[in-house]
């Protein structure tokens, strides 16, 4: 499941369900002359919980959801080992994504702007100068909307943004992008 190429396209994460469903783990496979090798599991406390949704910084940081307490963590990348895991500090929010910088984090989360509607939306957060993060702000109609917007993806080039909507019949899903410019359009004045 999630799926991630590394930005030195030679591996490729992906979480993975134990065969009895009860926990998941992020394994990788490395790339070879001309096939992938065997699955291999990420030597690191990031598989100490139930973890999906990896996604990398360029600088080979990683980024991806606990699932246990649903919270964003980041695993700094020190000579390509993750020794260190860290909960980011966010208000709320899950499935993050990673800008390509590390400039602004994706997540994802049940609408918070009207208690009437139930569905998921995805939110930006912009990292301060002090490594903090900004309150997650929604992207409002230009992306959301009343069905269930989530798994948001940046391109490795950061010019667009991808993410599904289920607004078909059975909640399927269909994949939209639009450019990034509209996150700099959110992007607080002070930075």
């Amino acid at each position: 499941m999630y799926p991630f190429v590394s930005f030195s396209d030679d591996k490729i994460y992906f979480t993975a369900d134990t065969s009895d469903n009860t926990d998941t783990k992020i394994w990788y496979v490395n790339r070879l002359m001309d096939s992938w090798s065997d699955a291999i599991l990420l030597d690191s406390p990031i598989n100490d919980d139930q973890v999906f949704y990896l996604n990398q910084a360029k600088n080979g940081d990683l980024f991806y959801t606990n699932v246990s307490n649903i919270k964003m963590n980041h695993a700094p990348s020190i000579n390509g080992e993750y020794p260190d895991v860290k909960e980011i500090k966010i208000e709320f929010g899950h499935h993050g994504f990673i800008s390509p910088s590390q400039e602004y984090l994706l997540v994802q989360n049940q609408n918070n702007e009207n208690e009437k509607r139930n569905d998921a939306d995805i939110y930006v957060c912009f990292k301060e100068k002090d490594g903090t993060w900004t309150n997650p702000i929604s992207f409002g109609n230009e992306v959301n909307s009343n069905f269930n917007e989530r798994c948001p993806s940046i391109t490795p080039d950061g010019e667009y943004l991808f993410f599904s909507r289920s607004n078909e019949a059975g909640e399927l899903s269909n994949f939209y992008w639009v450019s990034t410019e509209i996150i700099d359009k959110l992007r607080p004045v002070n930075f």
